[in-house]
């Protein structure tokens, strides 16, 4: 396996367990469920999110190019900072169970987003993987 496959690898568990984990966590706080309070809980997503940005940084310094040189990057990287808005606002900011609900589920559907651009290499990502790339510009 070469260190690229490998840290695609790291980068694609950790997107899954990140998502995975941002799911769970944002059930919990809708449900108020004391677990979303567990150090583990609390401390986890951040070493997961670290590796996930770190594998995404080397493979890009394996490619030798910038996240603007690639317009799906670029889309993933915008986006990211989106699911990133959206998931504290879930998570601390919102003032009623409504902005929770409506913050935490615009963050699943940006992070659906987010693996759609990257399973296409395109930021129209979720049309181009339902079969509308020809009328795309």
């Amino acid at each position: 396996m070469s260190l690229f496959q490998a840290l695609k690898l790291l980068h694609i568990s950790c997107a899954v367990i990140s998502i995975t984990g941002f799911a769970l966590r944002g059930y919990w706080a809708l449900s108020d469920n004391p677990l979303r309070q567990a150090p583990l809980v609390r401390v986890l997503p951040h070493l997961v999110d670290t590796l996930l940005l770190a594998s995404a940084i080397a493979m890009l310094g394996i490619w030798k190019v910038s996240p603007v040189d690639l317009p799906w990057v670029t889309a993933k990287v915008l986006a990211l900072l989106l699911y990133i808005a959206l998931g504290i606002t879930a998570m601390r900011f919102a003032t009623c169970k409504r902005y929770q609900r409506l913050a935490y589920v615009a963050a699943l559907l940006t992070a659906i987003y987010i693996v759609t651009v990257a399973r296409s290499h395109s930021a129209w990502g979720p049309l181009v993987l339902l079969g509308f790339e020809s009328g795309l510009p």
